[in-house]
């Protein structure tokens, strides 16, 4: 006797012989029609991606949208998790839980949130962010399983972890606040420079199935002559993260946008975040006066 599970030969998120019946991307709830004689099918989840951060100087990245997927019993209902809202000088916006019968979905976390609040189910991790007093990153979310999430500060797991706030004096700064690794990734961490002829960089959200948005960079003072660059999005493994904006002055320095499950994440433009692609978290804005980049919204597929 032979088997053919792993006959396959390409990558797949459901077991070999199921068909992809319906696509849900309906925000919210909605209903679902299952032939009578199907008592369980297959379900993949994607959670809604958090939004950047656009606080005082610059914000953090959001965190990816989580993933899930597994059996569960047929129900006419689902529920789709919205991306986070893009903000104006505020911390970013969670995204919303996406769930089908016993299969969850969590949304990740905001960039630079003010209580550092963790993500769940599987989502990302905000990048922390620059204000008075620099918001902290936002640890990743478990998986709907048990699986751990990530650590704050970058941390890997099943929801990466977000990223540090990076700051300093001189020629020239990079951000070390990579968003974490993981199946949903975390944002990056914003970075403020003291001196205004220093090029800035800021830190990219982590690469992932679903990637988490970059963070934004900031020079003070009214006269900047160094080039201030904006964090990417992180990578997915089938699509890109977006670029940040980059340029001399106060009117770049915005984050791209996280890849998402089903498309590249947007690139930011002068102080406005690049939106996430499907679950993607948002690119943060900077200067506050920037947007901050919306998180991509989640979407259910259904096998039998």
């Amino acid at each position: 006797m032979t088997t053919t599970i792993y006959s396959n030969p390409f990558f797949s998120d459901t077991p070999y012989g199921l068909k992809l019946q319906q696509t849900i991307t309906t925000v919210g709830t909605s209903s679902v029609t299952i032939p009578s004689n199907i008592k369980r099918v297959y379900a993949v989840c994607i959670g809604g991606g958090g939004s950047g951060g656009s606080t005082i100087a610059c914000g953090g990245g959001g965190g990816a949208g989580g993933f899930s997927a597994g059996w569960t019993w047929a129900t006419n209902t689902a529920i789709v998790g919205n991306g986070g809202a893009s903000v104006i000088d505020n911390e970013g916006n969670i995204g919303g839980n996406t769930t089908y019968g016993m299969v969850v979905a969590g949304g990740g976390s905001g960039g630079g949130h003010s209580n550092a609040t963790d993500a769940v189910l599987g989502g990302g991790g905000g990048g922390a962010a620059y204000i008075s007093n620099n918001r902290s990153p936002s640890a990743g979310g478990s998986g709907y399983t048990g699986a751990p999430g990530g650590s704050l500060n970058s941390g890997t797991g099943y929801g990466g972890g977000g990223g540090a706030m990076s700051g300093g004096f001189g020629a020239n700064q990079v951000a070390t606040g990579t968003g974490g690794v993981g199946v949903s990734s975390g944002g990056g961490g914003g970075i403020t420079n003291s001196s205004q002829s220093g090029n800035t960089t800021a830190a990219s959200g982590g690469r992932g199935l679903i990637a988490g948005g970059g963070g934004s960079a900031w020079n003070s003072g009214a006269t900047v002559t160094g080039t201030v660059t904006g964090g990417a999005g992180g990578n997915g493994d089938l699509y890109s993260g977006g670029s940040g904006s980059s340029g001399i002055g106060n009117t770049f320095g915005a984050g791209g946008g996280g890849a998402g499950y089903l498309g590249n994440g947007g690139n930011a433009s002068g102080n406005t975040g690049g939106t996430g692609g499907t679950g993607g978290g948002g690119g943060g804005g900077s200067n506050n006066s920037g947007a901050s980049g919306a998180g991509g919204n989640g979407v259910i597929f259904i096998y039998y």
